[in-house]
């Protein structure tokens, strides 16, 4: 007598989505009429940010068929014309890119930018004009992730995850990889766009690259630029941004023009793969600290999340976060524009907190220049939640076990300057918060002011101070500082640096400030005001159109036809109204904006008030984009009629 068994077994999942992948993949591959040799396939999704199927390319290795492994992902963003399948610009050999793909053991996604079949400009970024939909590339990068992470033998970590964009998909890149550097490990931006407006229609920014290398701090980043590429001046300019914020950033420069590779090469493409794929690993990272600029009023970042009602432009930053506090400031434009008006944040930690313990708070306004001291729980999950103004705050949390925690709240020049003046001596004095555990007793400080800026020195760097147990702003004597900068002739980064080394406690606390330059130069000698009289081509400025600079009027102040950006120290200039106008100046291509000052004259300013400003106004050169800055001084009167009277 036989018996029979019924055997049963359970396929892994794993395997389940591989013969899924494939099928579709012969499915596709079959509908769309392609050579079966190709190391490619050109797929859909639904995209729920869209709301319609949105298409992709996707290389997967040859050993993916044969194998249960899980493979890294590198995502690639074309440039303006492109679309997922071709490139005219980049000129990519879609064919020999599968040989990388082997190489390298990576799966490539090539994913469709676009926002409408029939508009060749990709990501609803650019000039104010460019920028028409609600829809949000930003919102569709991670939706793509979680739509292939689920769909492939994929490593679902940032650590495994790379991106490379050219031209329009090389400033996305920076943009993406700034914006998720949780989600993302290595960015390449091949011969990108240097800055666009971004974000929402009804409040979009002007996000320029070479001030937002903080945001990239901990991505590893390379930019490939051609000498003949009609940006090379621009990217030039990206390139010392980096070097500015001291950036780990690798620079490529080639001979050609904008392109990624010869035609029949893949040289270039695959020193950008090799880049990002050096860059793999399989170590868990989170920073220690960690600083963060966003154009959206709700965010998440390194699991930390950000509630706001910004509803204008400007950003949103979050300064030094770390587990014994954080900063939250905003800024009209970058690096050191004012903060915006009537902002309200909510900031909940990551969950790094004891759940149930209480913290104690201590919290600096630079509304009031005071600081409060409460106490806060974290809640079941070990997160913390603030409320913060957009003024500008330090946060500091501690339990029993903190220990202190200094950080630079503010700077000030001479008795109230906000610029350093070149070829003279400034005395530059710093507040310092302890924003963790009170000391106990009398502690001795050194606090180190250093500047890479070979221009600036900084006389006795080292000043000893004493804090006290209650003590928790410490104003300290004054550092004198020699600047000797010279404007720069083009639109890299000109504000000065400085790090400031905090030691005390057996421990460094290390901050920096940015402080701007009021620069020498010649003067100007066709200024002309417009407070509301048309000059050029449209009126900026408001009051009385008498083309003299009155009290409580806005001004924007021109050269000749040339709108200028203008700086200054008098105090009778409030710098919390400034605004800035951009301008897009010709040039073969609609890249790099001029920026100038729309300026508020207090309504006290005395009659017969003389205001200096240093300034510049900018030229370009049509092919390539050169951006050149020409600096001058300006003197205005200021007429008060209302002092007249009194």
């Amino acid at each position: 007598m036989s018996t029979c068994r019924h055997l049963s077994f359970q396929v892994p999942e794993a395997i389940i989505l591989s013969w899924i992948t494939l099928l579709l993949a012969i499915v596709g591959t079959l509908a769309k009429g392609q050579d079966s040799a190709k190391p490619y396939t050109d797929l859909s999704h639904y995209s729920k940010v869209f709301g319609h199927e949105k298409y992709y390319r996707i290389y997967l290795p040859q050993d993916y068929i044969k194998d249960n492994r899980r493979y890294p992902v590198i995502y690639f963003l074309h440039g303006w014309g492109g679309r997922h399948f071709k490139d005219d610009n980049a000129l990519l050999e879609y064919d020999l890119i599968g040989d990388l793909v082997d190489k390298y053991q990576v799966i490539l996604v090539m994913w469709d930018g676009n926002i409408e079949e029939n508009e060749p400009r990709p990501y609803n970024i650019g000039n104010h004009k460019d920028i028409r939909y609600q829809v949000q590339m930003k919102d569709y990068f991670p939706e793509l992730v979680t739509y292939i992470d689920s769909a492939y033998r994929t490593i679902s970590d940032r650590n495994q995850r790379g991106i490379i964009g050219f031209s329009m998909g090389g400033i996305m890149s920076f943009f993406l990889a700034g914006k998720y550097p949780d989600k993302i490990c290595a960015a390449v931006n091949l011969a990108g766009t240097p800055e666009f407006f971004i974000g929402y229609p009804e409040n979009h920014t002007l996000y320029p690259l070479r001030y937002t290398f903080r945001n990239l701090m901990h991505v590893n980043t390379r930019q490939h630029s051609g000498d003949t590429d009609i940006l090379v001046y621009l990217n030039e300019e990206v390139k010392k941004g980096a070097e500015w914020e001291g950036n780990p950033y690798e620079f490529y420069g080639f001979t050609g023009g904008h392109m990624v590779d010869k035609p029949g090469e893949t040289t270039a493409f695959e020193m950008a793969m090799k880049f990002v794929a050096g860059n793999f690993n399989d170590r868990k990272f989170f920073p220690a600290r960690w600083s963060h600029y966003d154009i959206y009023p709700d965010f998440d970042v390194w699991d930390y999340t950000v509630h706001s009602n910004k509803n204008v432009p400007g950003f949103l930053f979050l300064s030094d976060i770390s587990k014994e506090g954080f900063g939250v400031f905003t800024n009209k434009w970058l690096p050191d524009g004012p903060a915006l008006d009537s902002i309200e944040c909510e900031i909940i930690s990551a969950p790094v907190y004891v759940p149930g313990r209480i913290y104690n708070t201590v919290t600096w306004s630079a509304a009031t220049s005071g600081v409060t001291e409460t106490a806060t729980i974290a809640d079941v999950n070990g997160r913390i939640a603030i409320k913060t103004d957009g003024k500008g705050n330090e946060t500091g949390l501690y339990d029993e076990t903190g220990q202190p925690d200094f950080i630079v709240t503010k700077y000030w020049l001479n008795d109230s300057d906000r610029l350093l003046t070149t070829g003279e001596s400034n005395q530059l004095h710093l507040e310092i918060l302890n924003r963790g555990r009170k000391v106990n007793g009398r502690q001795n400080l050194t606090v180190r002011l250093q500047t890479p800026d070979t221009s600036i020195a900084v006389i006795d760097s080292v000043i000893h101070i004493t804090a006290s147990p209650e003590q928790r702003l410490i104003q300290m004597p004054a550092f004198n500082i020699i600047c000797n900068k010279l404007p720069p002739a083009h639109g890299e980064p000109y504000q000065v640096r400085m790090k400031v080394n905090i030691e005390g406690f057996d421990t460094t606390y290390r901050d920096e400030i940015i402080v701007p330059v009021l620069f020498d130069a010649g003067c100007f000698n066709d200024v002309r005001i417009d407070d509301g009289t048309e000059i050029k081509d449209r009126i900026f400025g408001s009051g009385n159109g008498d083309g003299i600079a009155n009290a409580g009027e806005r001004v924007l102040i021109y050269n000749g036809e040339h709108r200028l950006r203008l700086f200054t120290n008098d105090k009778w200039v409030d710098y919390s109204r400034e605004e800035l106008v951009d301008q897009q100046i010709p040039a073969i291509w609609e890249d790099g904006y001029t920026l100038s000052s729309l300026l508020k004259i207090s309504e006290d300013c005395p009659d017969g008030q003389i205001i200096e400003f240093t300034g510049y106004y900018e030229t370009n050169t049509w092919n390539p984009i050169e951006r050149n800055l020409h600096w001058g001084k300006v003197y205005i009167m200021v007429r008060n009629f209302k002092q007249d009277f009194e």
